[in-house]
Formats: structure tokens, sequence, C-alpha cells
């Protein structure tokens, strides 16, 4: 009978987690759906900044799969396009805001590697142009942007443990939310035998925030 009902604890917890996780995906898609948009949008009146804005947010809201890979892949192109145009500053914003969006949303790994090394080569002529100025020579511009490549490629790599840490707090501080108010609301309203859920919300929260600050 225990054993039962540890069990069925157990599934209890597990799918309360899981609704928790498909809710938190839900929210972060649709933060990022409205941002691509709002981004769209603004650069249909060519109002470029405002795009890059935009679009950075909508990478903040990352989920696999998502809006968010849509925007880098737009942003990336809308990048190279500048450039090409030789709207340099309006592209090394772009291309820079992309690589560090994508690098701040890595967990176990880091999402869409390939648009990053996309970026990477005429991100660092721009970012050696915009060292230098318009002046400098050929050769200063190639030995800047070569040092500016050796450094894209030596990134640190995701915090396995931080990341655990953020996945398996943010989880225990969304199922303690919600067992606590289930458990508050039985027990009608009494902190009795609800306040161990707090306690475990709390600290589902602090780990979180520190797995966030070190993944």
């Amino acid at each position: 009978m225990p054993v039962k009902a540890g069990w069925s604890r157990f599934l209890h917890f597990a799918v309360l987690a899981l609704v928790a996780v498909i809710m938190m995906a839900g929210i972060l898609e649709f933060r990022a759906r409205s941002e691509l948009a709002l981004a769209r949008e603004a650069l249909s009146r060519s109002e470029v900044p405002e795009a890059l804005k935009h679009y950075s947010r909508a990478l903040n809201w990352y989920v696999p799969f998502g809006s968010a890979e849509t925007a880098a892949q737009e942003l990336l192109e809308l990048g190279l396009k500048l450039k090409d145009q030789g709207h340099f500053e309006e592209a090394r914003l772009a291309l820079s805001r992309l690589r560090s969006g994508l690098y701040g949303d890595r967990g176990f790994y880091t999402p869409r590697m390939d648009l990053i090394k996309r970026a990477e080569t005429p991100l660092a002529e721009l970012m050696a142009r915009f060292k230098l100025g318009k002046e400098a020579k050929k050769a200063d511009l190639k030995a800047a942007a070569q040092t500016y490549l050796d450094l894209y490629d030596r990134p640190t790599r995701p915090g396995i443990g931080p990341a655990l840490a953020a996945v398996g707090g943010f989880l225990i501080w969304v199922a303690g939310a919600l067992l606590f108010i289930i458990q508050f609301s039985l027990n009608k309203k009494s902190w009795g035998k609800t306040w161990p859920w707090a306690l475990i919300w709390s600290i589902g929260f602090v780990i979180w925030l520190w797995g966030l600050k070190w993944a």
C-alpha cells in the first residue's frame, strides 16, 4: 500500500511538472512569435533599428524549433544584406545580436551553431572596420578580423551542471508552486500542512536562478 501511494505521488508530481513545462514552452513561443511579427512589421516600414530590437527580443524567448529560430535565420539574412548594401553599422549590430542571442540561449547545447558560424566571418570584418575606422589599410583590417575570428573560435562551453540546475530548479519551482496552491486550497487556507511546499517552491526558484546565471 505505501509503495502504491508513493508511486501515485510520483506520477502526480511528474504530471504537474510536464504540464508546467508545456505551459512555459507555450508562453515562450507566444512571446517569440509576437516579437517576430513586430520585427517583420518594422522591417516592412524600413525601420531597421526597430526591427533589430524586436528580432533580438524574439531570441530571448527561445524554444527549440520555434519562432526564435526563425527570427535568428531572418536576422542573419538581414545582417548579410545590410553589409552588402554598405550599411556596416546596422549590419554589425544585426550579426552581433544574432551571435550573442543564440549563445545566451544555450543550455545543454548551443542552438543553431550553423547560423553562428555563418555570421562570424562577416561579423569579424565588420568589427575590424568598426575598431580601426574607414581609413584603415586592408592588411590591418584583415589582421584585426582574424584576431576576432580567433576569439570567436574559443567560446566557453555551456556549463552542464548549472544547465541541469536551471532545468531541475525550474521544474521544482513550478511544481512546488502548483502543489502549494492545491494543498493550500484543500487544507482550507491553513499554513500548517502547506508551508513545506512553499519552502520547496522557494528552493526551486533559487536553484533556477543560480543555474541561469552560471549556465
